[in-house]
């Protein structure tokens, strides 16, 4: 018989349906969604500078995280168990490398990396990995908002580009992005359940039209119908899930206030990182994004930042992580600073939104990075990557992995990508493909 004459596209034809119906008549795990039917996220949140080695990567041997993180990650203490580690097997350094930007002789050019961190490519030479995510999303899943990109003083340097060179402008005011993400929104219980209801009203009639369409074909087409049948009863039961155990409470805009702070004042700063980061959180558990990153500083130096909250008023946190071992406890205070202000702010949020058995933190992937190894040499080998949250499942959280050798980032970043349900070989420069699937997987 015409393979084509029932194929999903032209069943959806003869029921006068729309394209965006095909997801309804999948068996098969829809990509970027979690074994449990939730989706994944993706958010990145990165700085500069740096970090200070002994103090963020756990001592010891591969295995479970140690009672007591590393005094930089201390802010991560509370979700220990979401937290997945990485360091070279002998050092207490990463084992992750940005090779790209050593073959184009930047092997010091660590104030130039944020454009690797995600691209895997040198001089932003490719999409990042946000947007290879959002571009999945809207090809397979119809999701065309998925992409969301903020910044704290990024200035001209940028982790996003939404291809060769091209980057993507982050929203560094927080006020416009409030505004644009949830002005005049609300989900009240009364529409979380109207929306349900339509969802549900569209499968009851998506089963009624197979039902009927189904009495005139031979018995091998009408299994192949009755496959889709059972997949949107699959699909009806996540619904009821979703709608019995996430509390529609959980999507409430964060607050944005006081009003008409300046933003370019270092006294505001901390004030705008934690804005941000609210946002961040909010939008991935109202379902308004699902490929973030977050710049919370520009990849350059001299940006006179200090921090007089944390009683360093001077010099400014570029000139501490030139300093070395001499700036250590300085700049551990800074960086443990950031893990507090930005990442557990938004871990805190993701993972207090329950979804399905567990919380929105569980079904995301947060990976953290700065630009260089450590700011005294600006080097781009062994750089500061860490991984919150198992996407659902793929990951294997609350432990240390070692690696015998150092590896490129783009194998880092395909993993990621492989979390988030896209099936490439690798991310960033063909040259180096491969991922690291067997060992943070397991």
């Amino acid at each position: 018989m015409n393979k084509d004459r029932f194929s999903r596209r032209a069943l959806l034809k003869a029921m006068g349906l729309g394209a965006g119906f095909l997801p309804l008549l999948s068996t098969e795990r829809a990509r970027g969604a979690t074994a449990t039917g939730f989706p994944t996220r993706f958010i990145s949140i990165n700085w500069t500078n740096g970090t200070v080695p002994p103090n963020f990567f756990p001592a010891g041997s591969a295995g479970p995280l140690p009672a007591t993180l590393p005094p930089i990650l201390q802010p991560l203490a509370p979700w220990s168990s979401k937290v997945l580690s990485m360091r070279a097997a002998k050092t207490q350094t990463s084992p992750i490398d940005c090779n790209v930007m050593e073959d184009a002789n930047l092997k010091y050019g660590g104030h130039f990396s944020y454009q690797t961190l995600l691209t895997g490519y040198a001089n932003a030479g490719g999409p990042s990995l946000d947007q290879l995510i959002a571009n999945n999303l809207a090809t397979t899943a119809n999701v065309t908002n998925a992409q969301l990109n903020v910044g704290c003083r990024p200035s001209a340097s940028s982790t996003s580009y939404r291809a060769a060179g091209q980057k993507n402008t982050p929203q560094i005011d927080p006020y416009k992005l409030f505004t644009s993400l949830f002005a005049g929104q609300t989900m009240p219980p009364a529409v979380v359940n109207a929306l349900f209801n339509r969802r549900k009203s569209v499968l009851d009639f998506v089963s009624g039209q197979l039902t009927r369409f189904a009495s005139n074909l031979g018995t091998d087409d009408k299994i192949t119908v009755q496959d889709h049948m059972d997949s949107i009863r699959q699909l009806e039961s996540q619904l009821q899930s979703t709608a019995t155990t996430t509390s529609p409470a959980t999507c409430v805009a964060p607050s944005v206030t006081p009003s008409g702070l300046n933003f370019n004042s270092n006294a505001n700063y901390p004030t705008q990182v934690k804005f941000m980061a609210d946002l961040v959180a909010a939008a991935v558990i109202c379902g308004k994004a699902r490929a973030v990153t977050m710049d919370l500083i520009d990849d350059g130096g001299g940006n006179s930042l200090n921090f007089p909250w944390l009683n360093i008023s001077s010099p400014d946190y570029h000139a501490i992580a030139h300093q070395g071992s001499g700036g250590y406890t300085q700049k551990t205070a800074i960086d443990q600073w950031f893990y507090q202000a930005s990442v557990a702010e938004v871990v805190s949020k993701l993972a207090a939104a329950p979804e399905g058995g567990g919380s929105v933190l569980d079904n995301t992937v947060i990976l953290v990075a700065q630009d260089m190894n450590e700011g005294s040499n600006h080097g781009i080998f062994s750089i500061p990557y860490l991984i919150i949250g198992s996407g659902g499942g793929f990951f294997k959280t609350g432990r240390m992995v070692t690696f015998p050798s150092q590896v490129p980032n783009n194998q880092l970043l395909t993993s990621i990508a492989h979390a988030m349900g896209l099936k490439v070989a690798g991310v960033g420069n063909p040259k180096y493909t491969g991922d690291l699937d067997s060992v943070l997987t397991m």
